[in-house]
């Protein structure tokens, strides 16, 4: 006989009700998706205003790869406040050194350009490449970010008189070649985010080749995938050599710092190109990043999660089936989601709140992250999992 257990969440509802009066957020804590409200994680764990605590399969987005307030990455920032964190030259002993670090980590990139977020980076790489090639469109798939150019493909957030110069061509190969057919000279770029789990590599190495063939740059969103996949990110697994790429998520462990790391002949259209701002030389971010580096090389973290996630990944499907649960799980060790296209309505919602009852914090809609110290925990999510399941 399964257990319910009832947490209180009152902190966090009251907490809820003032925000909803003076600040918005589209996220789902703001909706009544969540009743609670995280304040402060350690390793692999968060936990809420209440007090209650829950193993996290977000990592924040995935921008959590190592996990939460990890002390050397906190030790690295405490000792950059201490110091100052913004100055007006650009180039700081910590900007140098990341960039010879992402150079090593993407061999065949030649400069590294910084940013806060993942969305300024990608949008930072197609003006790049537009002053690069002197075109204008941008062929792209997958998601890019909130900002305008990106819009064509979020179709719900385009305003009605937005004219958009990017052009999505949804995973669909044969668009792909038979817009750059008809359009090609007009391609300043192609933009493109991997989805390991549903195309191969041979998929990958194809719209290299063919961006290639029409004279567009070839850029990589590697947002998420840039060091979860190891080094190189995925274009190395994948066996392509692209423009540039897009790295954030991961890189600084939570903290905010993003970049494009390609080749001259992109990333020296800068100053033409006007895509830099103040904030984008915080050393916060720097320390933060060669701390996480480091603690992603010495304990090989890309294996380590890879490996956890897959264990993760195939478990919960035999419980899934165990249960006679009609739930795929599609993706990679590192980052899957959950798929409830078979299954009755309403059953995504009534797993995620479940899950959340047995101490696990999870978006059933979005990846599951895995974390470096998801390992350490893995035999207490999988009970926490099987728990849930029969409180269903």
């Amino acid at each position: 006989m399964s257990t319910h257990p009832v947490l209180d969440w009152s902190r966090s509802a009251e907490h809820l009700r003032r925000s909803h009066a003076v600040t918005t957020d589209p996220r789902p804590d703001e909706d009544g998706h969540y009743p609670c409200v995280l304040t402060r994680g350690s390793g692999a764990r968060v936990h809420d205003l209440d007090g209650n605590a829950y193993l996290d399969l977000t990592g924040s987005f995935g921008s959590v790869l190592i996990g939460h307030a990890e002390p050397v990455v906190v030790r690295a920032v405490t000792d950059v406040l201490a110091e100052g964190n913004l100055f007006y030259t650009g180039a700081s002993p910590r900007r140098l050194a990341l960039a010879e670090r992402l150079v090593d980590w993407f061999p065949w990139a030649e400069q590294a350009v910084f940013y806060r977020t993942g969305s300024c980076a990608v949008s930072a790489a197609a003006r790049l490449a537009q002053h690069a090639t002197g075109r204008n469109r941008v062929l792209s798939s997958g998601y890019h970010g909130w900002h305008d150019w990106h819009l064509e493909a979020v179709p719900e957030a385009k305003p009605k008189t937005f004219e958009s110069y990017a052009t999505e061509f949804h995973n669909d190969l044969g668009l792909y070649r038979s817009w750059l057919e008809r359009h090609g000279e007009e391609v300043a770029a192609v933009v493109v985010t991997p989805e390991p789990h549903r195309f191969g590599h041979a998929y990958y190495q194809e719209l290299c080749k063919v961006a290639k063939e029409y004279g567009c740059l070839f850029v990589v969103d590697e947002v998420k995938t840039g060091f979860r996949a190891g080094k190189g990110g995925f274009s190395a697994r994948a066996g392509i050599e692209p423009d540039a790429v897009t790295v954030s998520k991961g890189m600084a462990n939570g903290h905010s710092i993003s970049a494009v790391v390609g080749k001259r002949s992109l990333t020296q259209e800068l100053s033409e190109a006007h895509v830099w701002s103040t904030y984008q030389n915080e050393q916060v971010g720097f320390a933060a990043a060669l701390a996480s580096l480091d603690f992603l090389v010495l304990h090989d973290v890309a294996a380590v999660t890879e490996r956890t996630g897959e264990k993760v990944r195939k478990s919960v499907l035999q419980l899934f089936a165990r249960h006679g649960l009609p739930i795929a799980a599609p993706g990679w060790g590192p980052m899957f989601e959950l798929d409830f296209d078979e299954a009755e309505e309403g059953l995504a919602e009534r797993l995620e709140a479940a899950l959340l009852r047995h101490g696990i914090f999870c978006d059933t809609g979005d990846d599951f992250n895995m974390m470096f110290h998801t390992a350490d925990h893995t035999d207490e999510l999988l009970e926490r999992f099987a728990a849930a399941l029969g409180d269903l």
